[in-house]
């Protein structure tokens, strides 16, 4: 049974293939930041019940948010015909100022490396493999 907590909103809810494509922010303390992540529910989740759901993960590649996956994957008719739930959160920490964030692509607010860092100022935000390890919501939607 899903519960939004106190510091989880929703951002979009659409309609697709007959279950809903969400997209939820939330403040993350173990990042500093706000973080997005995209939750697709096939047609017969029902928050009301206990029945169990398959759910997939998808973690992005460099440069990549929820969106890129969400709009271009096409995931949503695979999720829809098989039951399965998919989360897809954003790879990278935004909006932390850190020198050069917003000049290099392949190492700023779009670097999607599964690494954690070990020097300052970055190893207080790009600490992502222990964060995704971690912070992924195993029975979340299960």
């Amino acid at each position: 049974k899903h519960v939004v907590s106190t510091q989880e909103y929703g951002v979009s809810k659409h309609k697709f293939f007959g279950g809903e494509q969400r997209v939820y922010q939330h403040v993350s303390s173990e990042l500093s930041c706000d973080m997005k992540f995209g939750v697709y529910l096939p047609p017969n989740y029902s928050s009301e019940t206990s029945e169990k759901f398959p759910i997939l993960y998808f973690l992005s590649g460099l440069t990549c948010t929820e969106e890129n996956f969400i709009n271009k994957s096409g995931m949503q008719r695979f999720a829809a015909k098989h039951g399965v739930v998919v989360i897809n959160p954003d790879t990278s920490p935004r909006g932390s100022d850190h020198p050069k964030e917003h000049v290099d692509w392949d190492f700023g607010s779009g670097a999607g490396f599964y690494v954690d860092a070990t020097a300052e100022p970055w190893k207080k935000q790009w600490y992502q493999r222990r964060v995704r390890g971690n912070y992924l919501p195993v029975n979340h939607y299960s």
